[in-house]
C-alpha cells in the first residue's frame, strides 16, 4: 500500500486530470481491441483450442477458409461486445474454457446479410432431381448443412442419395452411395 501512496495522492490532487487519464487508456484499449479482433492469428490463436480454427481459416477446404479468402474476417461474423471480450479475457487468463469451444448458434440472418439474393441461390441450385435451398423438410438454418469450422453436410443425404450430392465441392462430407 506505501508504493500507491504517491498515485493515490496525485489522483486526490488533480481528480479531474485524473479521470481524463483514465478516460483516454480506455478509449485507446477499446481501439487498439478493435484493431487486433481483425487478426485471427493475434486475436484468437492464444487459446489453444482456436488454433485449428485460425488455422483452417488460412488454409482449407472449409468455408472459413473460402469466406477468408473472399475478404470476411472472422469479426464479421463473431461479433463480441465489450461483456464478451471481458469474458474471453478471464477464460484466457484464467485457463479455463470449454475444450471445444461451445458451437455458437447463428440465424439466417448472419448469412443474408452477405448472401442477399436468396432467390438466385435457389435457382443455382435448382437440380434436376431436388433442391436443397427449396427443401420439403421446412425452415432450415444456412447451418443445417453449411459449416464453417467442419466439413459441410447436406441435409438432404440424411434421407436421399441425388446424384448432385456426389459432386459437392471439397469441404462436403459425401453421401453413401447404397441408399
Amino acid at each position: 500500500m506505501q508504493r500507491l501512496k504517491p498515485v493515490l495522492d496525485f489522483i486526490k490532487k488533480k481528480p479531474l486530470f485524473s479521470i481524463a487519464c483514465l478516460f483516454v487508456c480506455l478509449i485507446g484499449a477499446h481501439f487498439a481491441m478493435q484493431a487486433v479482433e481483425k487478426v485471427p492469428d493475434v486475436a484468437c490463436s492464444p487459446c489453444h483450442v482456436m488454433e485449428p480454427y485460425v488455422a483452417a481459416y488460412h488454409d482449407s477446404d472449409l468455408l472459413s477458409h473460402a469466406h477468408a479468402a473472399a475478404k470476411v474476417e472472422c469479426i464479421d461474423c463473431h461479433e463480441n461486445g465489450l461483456d464478451d471480450k471481458i469474458q474471453e479475457t478471464v477464460w484466457y487468463v484464467t485457463d479455463d474454457f470449454d475444450d471445444p469451444p461451445l458451437k455458437r448458434a447463428f440465424p439466417n440472418e448472419m448469412c443474408t446479410k452477405c448472401h442477399t439474393d436468396i432467390d438466385a441461390i435457389i435457382a443455382k441450385t435448382n437440380y434436376e432431381e431436388a433442391n436443397p435451398h427449396n427443401s420439403h423438410i421446412g425452415d432450415l438454418t444456412c447451418s443445417d448443412c453449411h459449416k464453417m469450422h467442419n466439413p459441410s453436410k447436406a441435409l438432404c443425404a440424411d434421407c436421399h442419395n441425388f446424384a448432385f450430392l456426389q459432386k459437392l465441392p471439397a469441404g462436403w462430407e459425401k453421401p453413401n452411395a447404397a441408399k
